[in-house]
């Protein structure tokens, strides 16, 4: 519980902050019913500057100060996580006790959570690994098996393709899409096609895997990279000497990857655990990535105009509109057996969303939307990586478990490979991680950077105005 109040606390201090900074702080928020919430001006990054915002001047804090403040903020978080714990206990008795079944998943939650902000504050390694080494320990000294919980891991496993779909989204430019759609496809299909081919060879060659249960483990350790080195592109690739917009390259291309991702390990998914009937599977499978994008580039158009934009509550509305809009496609996509639909469309209907509300004054990745599904993964990814660490004895793929476990039919073979598909992933993730932060921290400023004489030798080569009007009045 101490976990969850500290994400409610920083969800609303990161939405106060963004309604009061900016150019025009001092107007009002709701001022004359008009649409003052969609302006845009950009949160401050307080992680990476600390300030206080007093008398319209920048004041950095001090060492002692931030330690301090710091230091009460989280032991407020802490008395009231308690609090919490117990109301919950005093309702709820012995589930909720010492050692009761939903204490335990809260325990690993704060546990993963905490852990997750010492580890990247001593290596500046991502938090994730933290929360899955948790995970791994918890199953080891036998204090949490979410084999016992495969009905409140599903269900949590369909909420995080939302989140992390929905978040990327988000950010992404349609006009630059369409001007560097060459860029965008190469570096969104091409790494993904040989990561996943070459895991399929390998795994069937090697391990003995059958085609599709490597296709599914390639599909997912495909989407763990866009996670770990998007934060290092947008550090590194938004400064002022930087003459290519890295960061919006990157978002897009890992969005490209994230939806074949999740499109294929749907598709691939439900074929196999389905019971229809080949034909049916098979157009199903045609049909599945097409249905999802045109699902939701109409509910993403819905949202320009649903809220209206005069409405007093707009923006809390519009992200009621998409979230809920895409926890509803996914379940119900899900339900219905057509797996991978549900995330390509959540995937359409907040870039769709993004690019109107982006010609009504919100910045792309910089408003209220982005805001809230920033917390909301900041609070996801500890549970996510986690509780998938509890499977390993020793991010999708317990999913296959989870399937297995529900029916009842005899299945050794397919557990057998998901266990393996489930221990592989896992290392891999434990593995290449740290390898790819590193190597993406350190020589990203040297990949990203452009020189002074590059640029001077560019000018050089590319004739001046005057120069070719002279030149075609001599031909």
């Amino acid at each position: 519980m101490f976990y969850f109040c500290f994400f409610i606390k920083r969800g609303l201090r990161k939405m106060n902050e963004y309604q009061w900074t900016g150019k025009n702080h001092n107007k009002s928020l709701y001022n004359d019913h008009k649409e003052m919430k969609t302006s845009p001006e950009c949160s401050p990054n307080t992680t990476a500057e600390k300030v206080f915002l007093q008398n319209d001047h920048v004041k950095k804090k001090s060492i002692v100060t931030t330690i301090k403040l710091d230091f009460v903020h989280y032991f407020t978080l802490g008395v009231i996580g308690i609090l919490t714990w117990g109301t919950l206990w005093c309702a709820f008795d012995d589930n909720w006790g010492w050692g009761g079944p939903y204490f335990r998943l809260a325990a690993v939650a704060a546990v993963a959570w905490v852990s997750g902000l010492l580890f990247q504050e001593l290596t500046t390694l991502p938090p994730l690994l933290a929360a899955l080494l948790t995970g791994i320990f918890a199953r080891h000294f036998g204090f949490l098996d979410m084999r016992q919980y495969s009905n409140i891991d599903g269900f949590l496993r369909k909420i995080y393709p939302v989140i992390i779909l929905g978040k990327g989204s988000l950010a992404w430019d349609t006009n630059y899409m369409k001007k560097n759609w060459k860029q965008v496809v190469t570096l969104g299909t091409i790494p993904w096609v040989t990561e996943v081919t070459t895991t399929a060879v390998c795994t069937h060659f090697f391990l003995g895997f059958p085609w599709l249960w490597g296709i599914l483990l390639g599909s997912i350790y495909a989407s763990v990279s866009i996670p770990v080195i998007m934060p290092l592109v947008q550090r590194h690739g938004t400064k002022p000497d930087r003459t290519q917009n890295w960061p919006q390259l990157i978002c897009t291309a890992g969005g490209t990857d994230t939806a074949l991702s999740v499109g294929v390990y749907g598709l691939i998914f439900t074929f196999m655990f389905s019971n229809a009937n080949d034909l049916y599977r098979y157009l199903k499978a045609g049909l599945a990535l097409f249905a999802g994008a045109t699902l939701g580039v109409i509910w993403g158009s819905l949202a320009k105009l649903i809220p209206h934009s005069c409405d007093y509550y707009v923006t809390e509305l519009r992200i009621l509109f998409v979230l809920v809009g895409g926890l509803f496609a996914n379940f119900f996509t899900s339900t219905l057996g057509w797996g991978g639909t549900g995330g390509v469309a959540v995937l359409a209907c907040n870039a769709t969303a993004a690019s109107h509300w982006a010609r009504k004054g919100w910045k792309l990745n910089q408003n209220p939307a982005s805001t809230v599904y920033r917390v909301l993964w900041s609070a996801c990814e500890p549970l996510l990586f986690a509780y998938t660490g509890t499977f390993f004895v020793a991010v999708l793929s317990p999913l296959a478990i989870n399937a297995l476990l529900t029916n009842s039919t005899d299945k050794e073979n397919e557990m057998r490979y998901a266990e393996d598909l489930m221990r592989l992933i896992i290392q891999a993730i434990l593995i290449t991680t740290p390898i790819g932060f590193l190597l993406t921290n350190h020589l990203g400023p040297l990949l990203l950077k452009t020189t002074q004489n590059n640029k001077d030798l560019e000018s050089q080569k590319r004739p001046s105005r005057d120069e070719s009007i002279k030149e075609d009045g001599r031909l």
